[in-house]
C-alpha cells in the first residue's frame, strides 16, 4: 500500500469508523441491543466510506454505477464479517461492546483496504463483476 494511499485510507476508514461507533452508541444508549446496533452502525459507516474511498483514498474514475455495485457486493460480505466478529467477541467470548468492536473495527479494516483495491476501486473493472 502506497505510503499516501495508506494514510488516506486510515483518514477515511477512521471518519467512517467514527460514523459507525457514533451510531451504534447512540442505537445504544437508546436501548437497542449492541449486536443489531453494530448492524445499523456499520450500514451508516459503509455509505459514508464510500464517498471517502472513493474519492480521497483511491481516487476512483470509474463510474458511480460500476464502482457501487461492487462496493455493495463487498460491504455486504463485510457487514457480515463484522457482525459475525462482534457477535463473536461479545457474546461467546464476553468481552466488553467496547473491546469485542474494536477488536472487530481492525479486522475489518485490514481485510477492507484489499477488498477494496483488489475489487471495488480497481478502475480496471470494466464490469461490476
Amino acid at each position: 500500500m502506497g505510503n499516501f494511499q495508506s494514510i488516506r485510507f486510515i483518514l477515511s476508514s477512521g471518519f467512517a469508523t467514527a460514523s459507525h461507533w457514533f451510531v451504534m452508541a447512540i442505537m445504544i444508549v437508546a436501548g437497542v441491543d449492541p449486536t443489531m446496533a453494530t448492524a445499523g452502525g456499520a450500514l451508516i459507516g459503509a455509505i459514508v466510506n464510500y464517498f471517502l474511498q472513493r474519492e480521497i483514498t483511491f481516487r476512483s474514475n470509474s463510474t458511480h454505477r460500476s464502482t457501487l455495485l461492487r462496493y455493495i457486493a463487498v460491504c455486504a460480505i463485510i457487514w457480515l464479517f463484522n457482525l459475525m466478529l462482534f457477535f463473536f467477541f461479545y457474546k461467546i467470548a464476553l468481552f466488553s461492546t467496547l473491546v469485542a468492536q474494536s477488536i472487530t473495527t481492525l479486522a475489518v479494516a485490514f481485510i477492507s483496504y484489499f477488498l477494496y483495491k483488489g475489487i471495488v476501486f480497481n478502475d480496471h473493472h470494466s464490469q461490476p463483476f
